[in-house]
This record gives C-alpha cells, structure tokens and sequence, in this order.
C-alpha cells in the first residue's frame, strides 16, 4: 500500500450509494411578465398517468444513460412543453436534492421566451403561472412526516445490538405546502421552488 495516498489523491468524493440512486431532473422554467419580473410555469400532470396524476410540477423526469442531468432537464422543458430550442435560454445549475428514498433530484432554472401555452397533452393536463414575488414573500407550510425502518423477514437480527428490540431511527422529513389561485404546489416540487426563493432572496 505504498500509493495509499496517490490512490487518495485520485479519488473524486461521492455520495455512498450513487449507483444504486436514480437520478432525475427539473426545469425552473421562468417567463417575463408585464411589470418587468418573471413568472414561475407549472404543469397539472395529466389523469392519464401512472405516477401522481393530477400532482402540480415542474417540468422534467428521468436522466436517461449517456445524457447529463441538465440535458435531460432542458429536454424534458422542450417535449413537455412543445418548445423549440431557440425559446429556451439555460440560465443556471440550482440545488440538488436528495429525497431519501434513493432518488437524486437536480434542478436547472431557464427562461423561455415567446411561450404560446403549449403542452403535451399527454403528459400534461394544463399549465399556469405564478409570480416569483409570490415565492419570494411567502413561506410554505411545512408538517413533519416520519418514516419507519421494517427490516425484512430475513434481517440477521442476531449479529446486531439488541436484536429485534433494536432502536431504529425514523426517518423525519419536512413537506412543504405552497397554495396559489387553487393551485397546490407540494411535495418535491415546493422544495425546489423553496431553495430555489432562498437563492433569488439572498
């Protein structure tokens, strides 16, 4: 082991586990309004899906092999939306998210421009805007979930202090709640938009 420390050297520090997580992508998408500042786009996701139908987001999904997490994010933009590429102008790499749940979230704030209203009608039940102000002047509300460890039937319980009586942290976890014109932005989506206020306020 005497490159110990040359192999050290060569290392780029990761998250532990990132293999096993799936990584997806999000759009702040942000169009000028009349009094000079940017509105906020949101998407209704359409009934006809699989995964939380009806939920407010964000544009975006799933990185898929061989793209970055910000290609995958300015692609998902286009198709949900039904842009062309010249409407898109990539303004910055916002923050990360990791949901504890093996599934990393990265966002990526971007204006568009000349936005007609379009969307794909098969992912996307109908969209509407709300002013950054809004978000930069309004706390969501927050309420505490906790999740339970429940090892499976097969957990060595005999190779750990405490056997079965061990005393297993829950996993504690804010979710947020923004509501906007009977519009509810929650979950995920209202974190993003959460940190994304904190880095306009600062």
């Amino acid at each position: 082991m005497e490159n110990l420390k040359d192999i050290l050297a060569h290392h780029t520090p990761t998250f532990i586990g990132m293999d096993q997580c799936h990584q997806a992508a999000v759009c702040i998408p942000l169009l000028k309004n009349a009094s000079g500042g940017y509105d906020v786009l949101f998407e209704v996701r359409a009934a006809t899906i699989s995964h939380q139908p009806g939920d407010v987001c964000l544009p975006g999904g799933m990185v898929e092999e061989g793209e970055t997490p910000r290609e995958a994010a300015l692609r998902e933009l286009q198709e949900e939306l039904l842009l062309n590429k010249d409407q898109i102008c990539y303004l910055e790499d916002m923050d990360k998210l990791y949901t504890g749940s093996r599934l990393i979230m990265y966002s990526f704030a971007a204006e568009v421009t000349e936005y007609q209203n379009t969307f794909s009608p098969a992912e996307v039940d109908e969209v509407f805007h709300v002013p950054l102000e809004f978000f930069l002047h309004t706390e969501p509300k927050c309420y505490i979930t906790r999740a339970r460890v429940e090892p499976g039937e097969d957990f060595p319980y005999d190779l750990i202090c405490g056997g079965r009586e061990y005393n297993w942290r829950s996993r504690k976890e804010d979710v947020c709640f923004y509501q906007y014109e009977g519009h509810v932005i929650w979950g995920l989506t209202a974190k993003v938009i959460r940190a994304f206020a904190e880095v306009v306020r600062s």
